[in-house]
Parts: structure tokens; C-alpha cells; sequence
């Protein structure tokens, strides 16, 4: 008597064993957890950073930098960083640092490698952060804290002092770390820079007042507080005349 079509389905499950019908249910779970990841990593991609990249936004992030896209390439070297493929991460930030165009383009790594890493020589990276402030001026900012930057050769209180004049943007704290600085290295602020330094919170006062848009230009890691411009402004005042 032939089986109905209905319950062929059942007799083949029963007839294939309870070690690959194991098997096919175990498969069935990788195969729909592999869907979900890959689908859920497309979804979040916007969340994602270079301590979660994953997946379809892995693949993008990869795909960008291979192209020369500036700010891929130091998420892709700090992906690689955080996966402790060391070599391969300092190719792409090295080559991230030399294609820098503008102050954004300029990020920390440069400073917190600077004397440390490999590719990253204090001559190295000051002279390209010389050459991008040429044309992007916010980049002083930058500039003032690699000459302040202690574990940098680049350290120099001459012409940290150079770059406040230049400042485009509030940098209370970048000034607060030169003004700790420079008494920690017994050096005599000049009165130019006394000036400049009266200038800028004024500026930060404008800023506090009425926030600028974050991400257009460099600006500090911490928007400018009360409490800050006032510690500041203390420090000012107890320099020696």
C-alpha cells in the first residue's frame, strides 16, 4: 500500500536516524544564527566602532580604507589594534597619518604614538600636522598638544606657545595642560601668550554661551564648562609677572 503524501515527509524523517536528524536540526540552528548575525551587523552598523566592527560593517569599513578613505583607514588600523594583529594595524594607521588633508584627519593616535610606535617619530608626525595646518587651521590646536605632549621629542614649550595666537577654537583645556606644563619645566609664559590665552576664553565664553556644532572642526574631546573656564582663568592669574 503506497504511503499518503502527507505522511511521506514523516516516514523519511523517521527513516534518515536520530543521529542525522540531530544533525540537520544542528545545522538548521547554525545556518539561521549565521543569517541573524549577518543581518543584525548590517542594521547596527552606525553603532558599531572599531571595538565591535563586525560582518557587513567590517566588510564596508575595509572596503572604504582599501579605496583611501581617511577616516576608515584609522578605524580599520584600530579594529586590527583591538584583534592584536599589530603589524597590519600600524600599516594602515601610518598610511591614514601620511594622507591626512585636514584637522579632522588628524587624530589622536598621532600624538599618543608619537616617539612610541613605529612610523610615528616625532619629526615624522610634526611635520605633517605642519603641513595640513596650512590649509586647516583648526589643526593648532592639535599642533599645541603634540608640543606639549611629554612623551613626544616633539615637547616644546617655545612653540606650544607659538600655536595659542593661532587657535580657532575654545582649547581650555589644552591651555590648562600648557599652563601646568610649562610650570612643571620651570618656563616663563610670555607676555604675547598671557595675551592670547586672555583671548581665547573670551572665546570660550562666546562658545559656552552659544555651542558650536560638534564634528565640522577639532575641537577639545570635552566641551567647555564653567568650572573649567574659571580653573583657567586662576591659573592666568598666578603666573609670575
Amino acid at each position: 500500500m503506497p504511503i499518503p503524501k502527507t505522511k511521506a515527509p514523516m516516514a523519511w524523517w523517521k527513516r534518515i536516524g536520530c543521529g542525522f536528524q540531530l544533525l540537520l536540526i544542528f545545522s538548521l540552528l547554525i545556518g539561521t544564527y549565521t543569517a541573524w548575525w549577518w543581518i543584525d551587523s548590517a542594521r547596527t552598523c552606525e553603532t558599531q566602532d572599531e571595538y565591535n566592527l563586525r560582518g557587513i560593517c567590517l566588510m564596508r569599513i575595509q572596503e572604504r580604507a582599501e579605496q583611501g578613505d581617511n577616516a576608515a583607514q584609522w578605524t580599520y588600523g584600530a579594529y586590527l589594534e583591538t584583534e592584536r594583529r599589530e603589524q597590519e594595524a600600524r600599516v594602515w594607521q601610518v598610511r591614514a597619518m601620511h594622507g591626512a588633508q585636514d584637522g579632522l584627519d588628524m587624530r589622536d593616535e598621532m600624538i599618543g604614538y608619537c616617539d612610541r610606535k613605529p612610523g610615528f617619530e616625532a619629526r615624522t608626525v610634526e611635520s605633517i600636522m605642519l603641513r595640513v595646518v596650512q590649509t586647516s587651521p583648526d589643526a593648532h590646536l592639535t599642533l599645541l598638544q603634540l608640543y606639549t605632549y611629554p612623551g613626544c621629542g616633539a615637547l616644546d614649550l617655545d612653540k606650544a606657545s607659538a600655536q595659542i595666537p593661532l587657535l580657532t577654537q575654545c582649547a581650555h583645556l589644552s591651555i590648562e595642560h600648557y599652563l601646568r606644563t610649562a610650570s612643571e619645566k620651570h618656563y616663563r609664559v610670555p607676555l604675547a601668550t598671557r595675551a592670547a590665552i586672555r583671548s581665547n576664553i573670551s572665546l570660550c565664553e562666546k562658545e559656552l554661551a552659544d555651542p558650536p556644532p560638534m564634528g565640522t572642526t577639532v575641537r577639545e574631546f570635552m566641551p567647555v564648562r564653567r568650572q573649567s573656564l574659571d580653573a583657567l582663568s586662576r591659573s592666568l592669574a598666578a603666573l609670575e609677572p
